[in-house]
């Protein structure tokens, strides 16, 4: 007895020590119960199938919808084929459905039985089985007792040839061992056993002076940037948008038009120039006029009314050098990629300057869960034209203010100085948000709160004894200003107008106007709406937005407000409440006035364009930052209390957590030019890996 107590004792002191023995020794274990799951868990069909006795289908059983070609193959001839088999009187536990060996093969199945408990045909919900999805082709049965006759509907397989033996009952199910599944569930699992509140890892301060911090970091933006490549390609239908629909190829047509010397990318037909209304889609249908969709069209021309500046710094310079056109998702990959270490950047220097104990894991989290929020997981389902915009601007907005940050700095008598070259370099790049998506010019207005002491106290800004200051943060704006406001002049005669009213689109832009009515729906639906789920694969489900508003309402299919499909947000709301949480003040105007800013964005794109949801970029990357700032506060204020430091890292972990697995599975959650469309192989193994019990 002494000898298992002692070798106990031992146990727990070996684990409740820190060191790589106990981390190498966890790992070991977590593989092992990771290939336990995935072998036992995952595929328990396998194991729950593995004494059954197949039998299948026959000529008779064929009822309708096939003409047989042979003795033992058929030919489906009808949109709905069913399959009847009488007298079974056995259980069934499993249905095997091959649809065929080759690619692309895709079926709907409805089964009914009259078991024990039904003298009539019980239908149970139908299912979707592919020929590239093994795992679509076995499902689990669930009738009452023995089951009589059962009959199966087919649709989608019309011209199909198919033989006897594609349909079998109490099939044995294969394990399908998926390496993909157990490789993330083991990655998932450690990082989660890593990151607990009590882990050693806490202890290393954000500094990434360290060059093995440096190291990590940039694995982790390979990582990213791997993952993101990967995943891009997902929407494979978006991909190609950019070679079909004129709507997507405004870039194209703008770049052709600058290297001509004009800024109208083309005539538009005199039956649309003769129109009393030109923007009134009704009117434009009624008469049967072509035109392009969603171009700005203004005395008889059309335009491109999205930002010039994503054109100007990739896109021409990429037809001149190649000859050929930039697909947009490529565009899109590059954006997100100088984002992603953007954001690694401006957290950098948030801690550098405020909170210095931050733990560097709680700076890679967070800087991922940012990213994946503020926009990336959208541009993974919906790699377009449309985000292109609204990605460059949140690339310049969090570079630009990164950089405005940084500026601040001590010099070698100690004295706090402001970098002439970081001022205008941060000033180049916020003033290019106005290029891209005027909307995150609102980054401005940070950096305002950030050096209103050096303006209106110190006097070290905006005086005469900071004149090479002064100049470096207002000559970029002076000349990027200057240069959009000439821009929108010569396209629609006025240096304000950035022609988004005259856009021919579902409705009439330039009668729209700011409509008090519209603002409560916009700031419910974009921040409280709260998520429709059930429990189908994706989990969370689109849905249209519902009023009683007395007017034209443009909405698409959202799944719910910001604060409830990125739950993390949440944190920057308490902190906009919590003056004393943060001892410069500097750090807290700039968490409540971003919440503000936040809010104001919502309420505008609500009147200006509708309710969208690409239009989260507009603001949710401001609520990441303010929630990013509120926990290194938190952290650091309670850091000397481990109880409560340890709440602050748990619940970090379980909101990013949360909002990481809603941002993942709403790609697959849209139902507007869906990803479960355009890659049913993707989306169905998806669904077979992650429901496995489907």
């Amino acid at each position: 007895m002494d000898t298992i107590r002692e070798k106990i004792k031992s146990a727990k002191k070996f684990f409740a020590e820190e060191s790589l023995k106990k981390y190498g020794a966890v790992f070991a274990v977590i593989v092992v119960l990771m290939l336990i799951c995935e072998v036992f868990v995952f595929n328990f069909k396998w194991l729950n199938s593995a004494f059954g006795r197949e039998f299948t289908t026959t000529a008779e059983d064929m009822s309708s919808g096939f003409t047989q070609m042979s003795a033992d193959s058929f030919q489906i001839n009808s949109d709905s084929a069913v399959i009847e088999i009488n007298n079974i009187n056995q259980k069934l536990k499993y249905l095997r459905f091959t649809p065929g060996d080759l690619k692309g093969i895709k079926a709907n199945i409805t089964v009914a039985a009259v078991d024990e408990a039904n003298a009539n045909y019980l239908s149970v919900p139908s299912r979707i089985v592919l020929s590239d999805v093994k795992m679509s082709q076995y499902i689990r049965l669930h009738f009452s007792g023995d089951v009589e006759k059962l009959k199966i509907t087919i649709n989608g397989m019309n011209g199909r040839t198919v033989d006897t033996a594609f349909i079998g009952l109490n099939a044995r199910v294969p394990l399908m061992f998926s390496w993909l599944r157990f490789i993330f569930m083991t990655l998932a699992v450690m990082s989660l056993f890593v990151l607990r509140p009590k882990s050693s890892v806490y202890k290393y301060k954000t500094d990434l002076t360290k060059p093995w911090q440096k190291a990590v970091t940039a694995a982790l933006v390979v990582i990213q940037a791997s993952v993101f490549l990967t995943m891009i390609h997902w929407n494979t239908s978006a991909l190609n948008w950019y070679k079909s629909s004129d709507n997507h190829k405004q870039y194209y047509s703008l770049i052709d038009s600058i290297k001509d010397g004009h800024f109208d990318t083309g005539d538009a037909p005199d039956k649309l120039q003769s129109m009393e209304n030109p923007y009134d889609f009704g009117d434009r249908a009624m008469q049967g006029v072509s035109y392009k969709w969603d171009h700005a069209y203004y005395n008889g021309k059309y335009y491109c009314y999205f930002g010039i500046v994503p054109a100007l710094i990739l896109y021409l310079p990429y037809n001149v050098m190649t000859g050929q056109d930039m697909p947009n998702h490529i565009a899109l990959y590059i954006f997100g990629i100088i984002t992603m270490i953007g954001i690694l950047l401006l957290l950098w220097e948030i801690i550098k300057k405020w909170y210095k104990n931050t733990p560097f894991a709680i700076y890679l989290l967070l800087s991922v869960v940012f990213s994946a929020a503020s926009g990336i997981a959208y541009t993974i389902y919906k790699p377009d034209f449309y985000m292109v915009p609204s990605l460059s601007a949140l690339m310049f907005a969090v570079w630009g203010l990164a950089l405005w940050l940084s500026a601040e700095k001590q010099n070698k008598k100690g004295k706090t100085v402001l970098s002439s070259k970081r001022l205008a370099v941060g000033s180049v790049f916020v003033a290019l948000t106005a290029g891209c998506r005027p909307q995150f010019l609102v980054t401005a207005v940070l950096g305002v709160i950030f050096f209103w002491n050096y303006a209106f106290k110190t006097r070290t800004l905006f005086s005469k004894n900071s004149i090479k200051q002064t100049v470096a943060v207002c000559l970029p704006f002076a000349v990027v200003g200057l240069l959009l406001m000439w821009y929108n002049f010569a396209r629609f005669g006025s240096p304000f107008d950035f022609g988004a009213n005259y856009n021919l689109t579902t409705n009439d832009m330039t009668h729209r106007g700011f409509v008090l009515g519209r603002t409560g729906l916009g700031i419910f639906t974009y921040f409280l709406q709260p998520l429709q789920m059930n429990a189908v694969f994706p989990f969370i489900h689109d849905f249209g937005s519902a009023t009683v508003y007395q007017g034209l309402t443009l909405t698409e299919k959202l799944m719910g407000g910001v604060l409830m499909l990125y739950p993390i947000l949440i944190v920057g709301i308490f902190g906009a409440t919590q003056k004393k949480l943060f001892e410069d003040k500097r750090a807290y105007r700039m968490v409540y006035l971003s919440v503000i800013m936040a809010v104001v964005l919502a309420v505008l794109d609500t009147q200006m364009a509708g309710l969208l949801t690409r239009y989260f970029s507009d603001f949710v990357w401001l609520m990441m930052l303010v929630s990013s700032i509120t926990i290194f506060a938190l952290y650091d204020k309670h850091m000397s209390n481990a109880y409560v430091k340890n709440n602050v890292i748990k619940l970090t972990l379980i909101l990013s957590v949360i909002t990481l697995v809603f941002a993942f599975l709403s790609i697959f959650a849209h139902t507007e030019n869906p990803v479960q469309t355009e890659n049913p192989e993707l989306y169905y193994t998806m669904q077979h890996l992650i429901a496995f019990w489907m």
